[in-house]
């Protein structure tokens, strides 16, 4: 029995680092507590596929509300954002996982550059085998994670369907996981 647990482990691990995103560690996060909202959202999507198009629309969309933080740990409802057309960039996130309605979405904490003084949120999408930077607080439009150059968004944290994941402290950027050329840190499920 252990050697069919081992097996399907390795095997797991190979998966994954066949796809080339560190999808993280299941782990608790220090930011846990003040995600409610977040575990909220992200347990009501379901496995709709937005097209490019609709997801270019939103982020154009979502670019246009005006940055404005209330609570630097707790984002905002995600119908709040969008009647205020305002939030920051937690709250224009977990809006976009709303309205992307794609129970793949990753919501996404870390730095949008390695010498960031503040974190930063935004959501990581799959399209088609391929992984894309979701970021309405700073660009209008997806940025496909395998042209990133190093130092730029680097995952710390990141909440999914299934739970939520600690990402490596070694990472010089999402470029390098969402290539092949470096294997996945971790990968599984939180069950």
């Amino acid at each position: 029995m252990k050697s069919i647990l081992a097996l399907i482990t390795l095997l797991t691990v190979q998966a994954a680092a066949l796809a080339g995103v560190d999808f993280g560690s299941p782990s608790s996060t220090p930011y846990d507590r003040y995600l409610g909202p977040v575990r909220e959202v992200l347990g009501t999507l379901s496995k709709e596929k937005p097209t490019m198009q609709r997801v270019q629309t939103l982020m154009s969309q979502g670019r246009s509300f005006r940055y404005h933080m209330d609570n630097p740990y707790v984002p905002a409802a995600p119908a709040l954002t969008a009647k205020n057309r305002e939030g920051d960039c937690k709250d224009k996130a977990l809006w976009l996982c709303e309205q992307l309605n794609d129970a793949s979405v990753r919501f996404v904490i870390g730095k949008a550059t390695r010498n960031a003084r503040m974190s930063h949120a935004w959501v990581m999408w799959e399209n088609e085998g391929r992984y894309w930077i979701l970021d309405c607080t700073l660009k209008s439009a997806p940025i496909a994670a395998d042209t990133l150059s190093a130092g730029t968004y680097i995952p710390q944290f990141s909440y999914a369907k299934n739970g939520s994941f600690r990402h490596s402290e070694n990472q010089t950027g999402v470029a390098a996981v969402a290539t092949r050329k470096n294997p996945a840190v971790g990968a599984g499920e939180q069950k």
